[in-house]
């Protein structure tokens, strides 16, 4: 069950509290899994994925046909919810090199570190957009 709002803390950037049915995709082939997007912001989400496992990478369709698809970073996890980043083209292509100082915050104790190998995950993030991106044309 998820939290309410005001439990997860003070942000950086507005959010638009949604509450709608979204599409976690943790990898290029695997089938999407359907999970509630609770609010958006210009930089992430806040997801409920209840206690799926969630790459360190994924992507995340808005819509059942992928017509709005972002590459995520899980960020953060409490319980059934998730914080994710969403990653740019740019920083895909510089290897997520995105500072930590982006991560930080008041969940600085629950944040998940960044893999060894970046390069795999962003050739994974690579992949799963390219193959969202077929399956809608």
């Amino acid at each position: 069950m998820a939290r309410h709002r005001k439990d997860l803390g003070a942000r950086k950037h507005v959010r638009v509290e949604l509450y709608k049915p979204g599409f976690l995709i943790p990898a290029p082939e695997a089938a999407w899994i359907e999970c509630q997007i609770l609010d958006v912001s210009d930089q992430g989400a806040c997801l409920e994925v209840g206690a799926l496992a969630v790459p360190k990478i994924f992507g995340l369709a808005f819509t059942a046909d992928g017509g709005v698809f972002r590459v995520c970073w899980l960020v953060w996890r409490g319980g059934e919810l998730i914080g994710a980043r969403f990653v740019s083209a740019k920083e895909l292509r510089q290897g997520l090199a995105f500072a930590d100082a982006d991560l930080g915050g008041s969940r600085g104790s629950r944040l998940l570190r960044r893999p060894a190998k970046p390069a795999a995950r962003i050739i994974a993030a690579v992949v799963v957009a390219r193959a969202v991106c077929r399956s809608i044309d």
